[in-house]
This record gives structure tokens, C-alpha cells and sequence, in this order.
């Protein structure tokens, strides 16, 4: 039983050294804490305190002032326990005045918690309802860059409704892409946010704030892009098995570098499995599997649906198999850093395990496992090189931007997560 009060008689006193240990405890995690804002400059694409534009740096200063008022509070509740603690410390046997009720205090600590709201509520209102009103100005002029981003169970189809796929024939639609987003420098960006699905969280942490996708309700997110570099962007919304892996990027090129983007993504890729077809080129016999699903761009591969009104894909209740939906547009698919939406680097030999352990390495993916339904090593080795291949020949744009405009993106050997070390993937 714990005693309070003073020492008995024969009770003894408790060990000299604890408050110096503990003190030198408390020193040793004090350092700690401070030479680990000492480590040399990494990438911190994810950084919520590493703004990079307007939008950001609006936030940054909601930041501040929370920190600042938590500071405040902090000391004041601190400074309040210690004066308690000394004022009123036991100096005697007398039983010390019982104090039931002050109303000086209850009239204190309920308007200095009521200040302390109006302080953060105040700026923040304002914050948010100065984006939004920059979101419907952007949707009003016809000066916007606009992306439509649909979020999918768990990618991003990206598209751009005002660059169309073939400048020749308006009925080809727009440009459409997945899990990367190309804007060039300087663009008023204005991002037209939906979902056929399950409800996600649009965020980029360098560029923006988050949003929700929602089914059956557009929202819009507006930023303007200042500087070139790359910015890593998520879900911020739970949304299933694998959401943890539904990353994206936002590439902010110089406008010459976008340019070459849009020209790579509406040429031909250069392999052609019948020559003989002049007007499109033919994807490899294997490709026959992902047809259906998957569009590359001046190809054959054109059925495969895409937009909102698509279905998203499922889980057959009765059999537990995928019922897959489209899935991302595929051209350019050398030219980007990752597969499966941040899972996986994007090199041959993780190309061939996604291809093989598809349903092993995204947790609830809705694409079959076409290797298990009876694709053969050599197939499998033609899609890979085949995929692989869908990059310009004079290289990617954008392959030199630097992480949040700032940091050379970290050279990162990538790995199956679900692989043990020494494991071999075939």
C-alpha cells in the first residue's frame, strides 16, 4: 500500500540516487532529441512542415499557431503545478484548508480555454473558406490547368480533359494516366476529385491539404505549382485492404519538359508485334490477357474502359475471386518510378513479381493472378520486356526533378513486402 504523509518512525528514507539518475536520463533523451534535427538532408517527401507553395505555406502558419498556443498552455499548466506543488506542500500535521469551490477559477479556466479555441478557429475558418473560394475561382476561368482524379480500389486514374489523347480526332478522348500527375511550372491547378468506389483522401503534404473523394459528389482542390520538383502525395482516407498503397506523384516540369511528356504519351511506342499494320502498332500476343483492362496509348489496346462511369471492380461473394474492373491506362509505363500505385520499384524484376504474385503483393488487389490461370514463364518474360519498353527512346521527361524541389531523390533498392530476405522471387 502506498502511505501518504510524513515518515513513520523506522521507515526508511528512499535511495539518494534516484532523482540523479533520473536527471541524467532525462539530459541523455534531451540530446538525443536534439542532434536528431543534426542528420544529413534526406528526402522527406511526405514532410507536412516542408511547404512548397502558397497553399502550404497557409497551412504551415495554422501550424504555427497551434504550436505556439500548445507551447502557451504547456508552460502556463506547468508553471500552475509547480506554484501548487510549493505553496501548498504539507509543512506541518495540520490538516490543511479544504477548499470546495472558487469562481474566480471557474470563470478562468472556462474563458481561457474559450480564447484559446477562438484563436485557432478564427484563422483556420478563414483558411479554409479562402481555398475553397480559390477553388471556384479557378473552376470560373478559362486560364485553369484542370485534372480530373478518380480514385480506384487502390490506384488513381489521372486525366486531362483540356489535352486531348489525338489533337486529329476529338473523339479519342483525353489524355489519361495513373498513380502520376504531370502539371507544368507556374499552372493554376485545379484538381476535379471523385470516386466510383469507396470514399479517399486526396493529399499531397508539400502542395495542398487533403480532400475527400467521395462517391456521387465532385470536390475541387486548386494550388497554384511554383517550383519544379517532384511531390509525393497518398490517401489520407481509410478505404480498404490495401490502402496504405495508394501513393502517387505530382510532377511539376518546366513547361518545354511537359510539352515532351505530352508528345511521348500521344507517340507510338516503338515495338510493334505486326509491322504489317500501318495505322496502330500491335501489342505482343501476351498482352492478349490485359487487353481488356488495360489501354497503352497509338496501340491496339484501346477497349479497355475508363472514367467514372466504369465499374470499379469486385470480389465475387459467391467464389472469393476478383471480378476485376479497368485498370490503369499503361502507356509511358517505363517512364514511371513505381508499380502498383508505391509498392513496388518499377524494374524488371519486380515487373515479373507483380506479373506472378500479383494477388501476394497488393493484399486485395482486383487484378487475376493471370500466372496462376496459366500464363507461362515465357509469356510472362514478354509482357515484362514489353512494359518495360513503353518509354521514349531519348528518355523519360522529368527523370532529374528533385524531390520537393529540394532533395535528390534517395537511391532506394525496393522489395516485395511479403518477401523474406534471401527468398527467391521465381
Amino acid at each position: 500500500m502506498i502511505r501518504l504523509g510524513p515518515r513513520q518512525e523506522g521507515q526508511s528514507a528512499p535511495p539518494r540516487g534516484r532523482w540523479p539518475r533520473a536527471a541524467a536520463v532525462l539530459a541523455l533523451a534531451a540530446v538525443v532529441l536534439v542532434l536528431s534535427g543534426c542528420t544529413a538532408e534526406i528526402a522527406q517527401p511526405f514532410s507536412t512542415i516542408a511547404p512548397q507553395n502558397e497553399k502550404t505555406e497557409d497551412i504551415q502558419n495554422l501550424y504555427k499557431i497551434t504550436f505556439w498556443a500548445s507551447l502557451v498552455v504547456f508552460i502556463g499548466v506547468q508553471v500552475a503545478i509547480g506554484y501548487t506543488a510549493l505553496r501548498f506542500r504539507r509543512r506541518n500535521e495540520d490538516r490543511p484548508e479544504q477548499v470546495h469551490g472558487s469562481r474566480k477559477l471557474e470563470i478562468a479556466w472556462t474563458i481561457i480555454p474559450a480564447v484559446i479555441l477562438l484563436v485557432l478557429f478564427i484563422p483556420t475558418a478563414q483558411t479554409i473558406f479562402d481555398h475553397a473560394n480559390d477553388a471556384d475561382r479557378a473552376a470560373a476561368s478559362d486560364e485553369t490547368f484542370r485534372v480530373n482524379v478518380i480514385g480506384k480500389q487502390w490506384w488513381w486514374e489521372i486525366s486531362y480533359p483540356d489535352i486531348p489523347a489525338n489533337p486529329d480526332d476529338p473523339e479519342a478522348g483525353p489524355i489519361v494516366t495513373a498513380n502520376e500527375v504531370f502539371v507544368p511550372v507556374g499552372a493554376n491547378v485545379l484538381f476535379s476529385l471523385a470516386s466510383n468506389n469507396v470514399i479517399h483522401s486526396f493529399w499531397v503534404p508539400q502542395l495542398s491539404g487533403k480532400m475527400d473523394l467521395i462517391p456521387g459528389h465532385d470536390n475541387k482542390m486548386q494550388f497554384v505549382a511554383e517550383k519544379p520538383g517532384e511531390y509525393w502525395g497518398e490517401c489520407a482516407e481509410f478505404c480498404g485492404a490495401s490502402h496504405a498503397w495508394m501513393r502517387f506523384k505530382v510532377n511539376v516540369l518546366p513547361r518545354e519538359e511537359f510539352d515532351a511528356w505530352v508528345a511521348a504519351w500521344r507517340t507510338p511506342p516503338a515495338f510493334d508485334a505486326n509491322a504489317e499494320t500501318a495505322d496502330v502498332a500491335e501489342a505482343p500476343p501476351a498482352f492478349g490477357a490485359c487487353i481488356a483492362c488495360h489501354r497503352v496509348s497509338g496501340t491496339n489496346a484501346q477497349v479497355a474502359g475508363q472514367g467514372i462511369a466504369q465499374n470499379p471492380g469486385y470480389v465475387d461473394p459467391a467464389t472469393g475471386e476478383p471480378v476485376p474492373g479497368p485498370g490503369p491506362n499503361l502507356t509511358l509505363m517505363g517512364c514511371r518510378d513505381t508499380i502498383g500505385a508505391g509498392i513496388l520499384e518499377n524494374t524488371p524484376e519486380n515487373m515479373e513479381t507483380w506479373l506472378k504474385r500479383t494477388d501476394e503483393v497488393k493484399e486485395g488487389v482486383y487484378m487475376p493472378n493471370y500466372y496462376k490461370q496459366g500464363l507461362t514463364d515465357e509469356q510472362i518474360a514478354e509482357l515484362v520486356d514489353y512494359l518495360e519498353s513503353l518509354r521514349p527512346a531519348d528518355g523519360c521527361p522529368g527523370d532529374d526533378l528533385l524531390v520537393g524541389s529540394e532533395v535528390a531523390a534517395p537511391v532506394i533498392e525496393a522489395q516485395d513486402p511479403n518477401e523474406d530476405p534471401g527468398e527467391d522471387p521465381q
